[in-house]
């Protein structure tokens, strides 16, 4: 029965080390079982184990730190201290309360997930070659902003000279239109 639980206690400690060197990432198709890589890698571990033994032996502080690193890990870990702080009603009432937000924030999830295949396509990906031409482009437009706001005050000066023009030349006319009826009342009258 003994075995068994050291059996059992040694295939978790493979596990953990196995979710500590692999992560998220598939290990049965980086590293097949039938591979001959296998026992290298074995070898590896157990030099590396000796190796940290030795460099252990005669540091009782090394060895304590090295035997605490579990309970540094739970320790360190923020569901031990949500555990600690929170009771199992009081993390319900905190979701609860921000449901709504929750909801918002996987509708918003839901469209940046429809709309990746948009993010990742070819024409997005492009863009950083075409930065240059960007900028080429912006400096055009500027350049033709400062043209189009000195045209418009050059008209505007124009319209304003052009309007001074009639204005004067409509009261000469007037001023000529009044001389000849005077002259024409004169003539009348003689």
């Amino acid at each position: 029965m003994a075995d068994y639980e050291a059996l059992d206690f040694l295939e978790q400690r493979v596990s953990s080390l196995e979710a500590l060197v692999f992560g998220q990432s598939e290990k049965d198709a980086d590293y097949p079982k039938n591979s001959k890589q296998k026992q290298q890698i074995i070898d590896s571990l157990l030099e590396v184990q000796a190796k940290i033994n030795t460099s252990l032996a005669g540091k009782k502080k090394a060895a304590q730190l090295y035997e605490k690193l579990p309970d540094l890990k739970k320790y360190l870990d923020h569901r031990y201290t949500d555990e600690m702080m929170l009771s199992d009603d009081a993390r319900e009432e905190t979701i609860l309360s921000e449901s709504e937000f929750l909801e918002k924030q996987a509708a918003l999830y839901q469209k940046l997930s429809e709309k990746q295949q948009h993010v990742n396509s070819e024409h997005v990906q492009a863009v950083p070659k075409y930065t240059e031409n960007l900028q080429t482009l912006s400096q055009v437009q500027i350049d033709q902003q400062d043209a189009l706001a000195t045209m418009s005050e050059e008209t505007r000066r124009l319209l304003n000279a052009y309007n001074n023009i009639v204005s004067l030349l409509s009261k000469q006319f007037i001023l000529w239109d009044e001389h000849v009826t005077q002259l024409e009342l004169q003539a009348q009258k003689k």
